[in-house]
């Protein structure tokens, strides 16, 4: 059950929002304001942004993110099993050190520092982004190796949609969706609801003598996005995401069973006027956790309430962007020695973004946190884009970035430490991309080299009893390499996507007696080599009843690989590294207001032994089958 002040949040979001629409049908009409959009990642020259496209994302509407971008980018996930709880590394960093932006807010826990990539669905988004590098100046805190952005986007015309969907899966797992769009000149509304259930009924307990773990996860949600255009042209917009999920490790025996329930509420209002954009928020998270029979669970929940403000004006080749963000934590965690602890933060930022000339663009931004018995350092960053003749772009970037530690790491009993300092990192980075197309061909290549220094690492010490402490000095450093290239012509469509990363993660101070020995070896649990390959072919159909009703036939062949991973400090143990091969087949039939889709997916084809952090098998060669019907109007 959600708390009471979760419905005393949404009433007042609600009732602000009817105020305001209200309000407009006295309000005289003003020249006409185009509605512009606030995205950060204009005010990042020089990172690396990675933008997901729409036909990947409808192919994984019933993946998670962990699942759908294991396969997209080279980033590394840590899991604990299927359906269990699955965090995000970037760049050779930890967990905490990736934001996960929704809609203009970090979600992240302030008692974890981080997202579980599980309980993100592919289909609560209409845009996905993966930005790479250190962007504190723009995002925040936590965002030192990188940042996940997520987005809804209305949709200005008559339109009504209604879909609903249905997954079937090996080991006894489903999943179901439903959602509606409405849309015309002035609203824009989709909703969506989702609930699936892991099962995981291995016909297996072990692969290779390694035992495979059961566990059940069920997860359910629900989504609104609302959007209103005034007659003034002023925007505003209410975004609700609630998620309600529960796992259960070894369900079959009440001795040895462990459960996690987790549920988060996320309540967005935003009110845009011209330059102006004012954003109020509400995010609680809830998590219990217990042993046995579950009749006394340690419990986390903490609630938060945000403001923000930004303000944006252009004179000739010069955008200025400044705000601030206020955010209220009170935390009720039984683990904590006080029990509940609050605590207000403060942002103040301006971003510049000057285009120098036709070829040259440059960014300048400064972030400075606030935070009680803290002291975030400043985050600067110059960023620069220069455009090579027609084909070649030059990126370089220069950045400051900072973590404020978890409230877990500052007030859990007898191992945390309110004394912890702020992590202090400094990117570095160039790159290069290249794009060309000819005739029916494009091509698009580029590649990235960093050098990412980060001081002050917060570490749970296992020599010191898993006390925290601050570490002296962590380097991530390597180079990501992609390359891109799809032929299109009359009905054939075929493409090619790659990726390659190497990452070289390592402590390079020692920070204690017992640490001499870790000096220079890589960080555990991140793989050296990450690849990734997508190969894709479409065909829209020959003639007669299939080329006038069906939809293109698509497949899919998706390659992930990586290097060992070591789960000691020393590198003495590590997990072998492993190779996942799927394949997507896609195809259906339309009609005048209904259409229907059906995807079929073999996953891990050629049955590959891969171990996840606790060292138990995942699963084998597994299938689903995706059914999607849509109804227009």
């Amino acid at each position: 059950m959600f708390s009471k002040s979760f419905f005393w949040a949404l009433a007042w979001f609600v009732l602000a929002s009817v105020f305001a629409l209200a309000q407009t049908d006295s309000t005289r009409m003003l020249d006409e304001v185009s509605v512009r959009s606030f995205a950060p990642t204009r005010f990042m020259a020089g990172l690396k942004i990675q933008r997901i496209d729409s036909v990947s994302l409808q192919q994984a509407q019933f993946q998670t993110l962990a699942e759908f971008l294991n396969f997209q980018a080279p980033v590394h996930f840590r899991s604990y099993g299927n359906g269990q709880v699955t965090s995000i590394g970037l760049r050779g960093t930890s967990s905490n050190h990736t934001a996960v932006v929704w809609n203009g807010i970090n979600i992240n826990s302030p008692s974890t520092g981080q997202s579980d990539f599980s309980t993100l669905p592919v289909a609560g988004f209409d845009l996905l982004a993966i930005q790479y590098g250190s962007s504190s100046c723009v995002i925040g805190s936590d965002a030192v190796g990188g940042s996940i952005l997520l987005d809804s986007k209305p949709v200005w015309s008559k339109n009504v949609q209604v879909s609903f969907g249905q997954k079937l899966a090996s080991f006894d797992n489903w999943q179901s969706q439903g959602s509606v769009r409405l849309s015309n000149n002035r609203l824009s509304s989709k909703t969506v609801f989702y609930k699936g259930v892991l099962n995981n009924n291995y016909p297996y307990t072990e692969r290779q003598y390694y035992p495979v773990e059961r566990s059940s996860t069920s997860s359910k949600g629900f989504i609104q996005d609302l959007f209103y255009l005034t007659r003034n042209k002023h925007q505003i917009s209410l975004n609700v995401w609630l998620s309600d999920n529960n796992v259960e490790i070894s369900p079959q025996s009440i001795n040895t069973r462990e459960i996690l329930q987790t549920q988060a509420v996320r309540v967005l209002n935003t009110y845009q006027v011209k330059d102006l954009t004012v954003r109020a928020g509400y995010v609680q998270d809830i998590t219990n956790y217990g042993k046995g029979n579950f009749i006394k669970p340690s419990r986390t929940a903490i609630d938060r309430f945000l403001i923000r403000t930004e303000y944006e004006w252009k004179f000739w080749k010069l955008t200025t962007h400044i705000g601030g963000e206020g955010a209220h934590v009170i935390a009720h965690v039984d683990d904590y020695n006080n029990g509940r602890i609050a605590e207000n933060r403060l942002d103040v930022f301006a971003w510049l973004r000057y285009q120098v000339t036709k070829q040259l663009l440059a960014t300048l931004n400064v972030r400075q946190a606030f935070i009680k018995s803290f002291d975030p350092p400043l985050a600067p960053a110059l960023g620069i884009e220069y455009q090579l003749g027609r084909s070649v772009k030059l990126t370089g970037n220069l950045s400051r970035s900072y973590r404020i530690p978890t409230m877990n790491e500052r007030y859990w009993s007898e191992l945390g430490d309110p004394n912890l300092k702020p992590e202090d990192g400094f990117n570095k980075e160039i790159g290069v991309s290249w794009s060309q197309t000819r005739r029916a061909f494009s091509f698009n290549s580029s590649l990235n080299l960093y050098h990412n220094l980060i001081d002050n690492w917060v570490y749970w010490n296992p020599e010191t009893g898993y006390r925290v402490q601050n570490l002296q000095q962590v380097l991530a450093k390597g180079l990501e390499w992609a390359y891109k290239t799809a032929y299109q012509h009359n009905k054939l469509a075929l493409g090619l996507n790659t990726q390659y990363t190497y990452t070289s993660s390592s402590q390079q101070k020692a920070y204690d007696n017992f640490s001499a020995d870790v000096i220079g070896k890589q960080l555990i649990y991140i793989p050296k080599h990450n690849f990734t390959a997508s190969l894709y072919f479409q065909h829209s159909g020959s003639s007669g009843f299939l080329e006038q009703h069906g939809m293109p036939f698509r497949a899919t062949f998706q390659w992930q690989a990586n290097s060992r991973r070591y789960y000691t400090f020393d590198n003495s143990k590590w997990l072998n590294g492993q190779q996942i091969v799927n394949i997507i087949i896609e195809s259906g039939l339309r009609g005048k207001h209904i259409d229907g889709k059906i995807f079929l997916q073999a996953n891990n084809i050629f049955d590959e032994l891969y171990l996840n952090s606790k060292r138990n098998a995942m699963p084998g060669r597994n299938y689903a089958i995706n059914l999607v019907f849509n109804i227009k109007k």
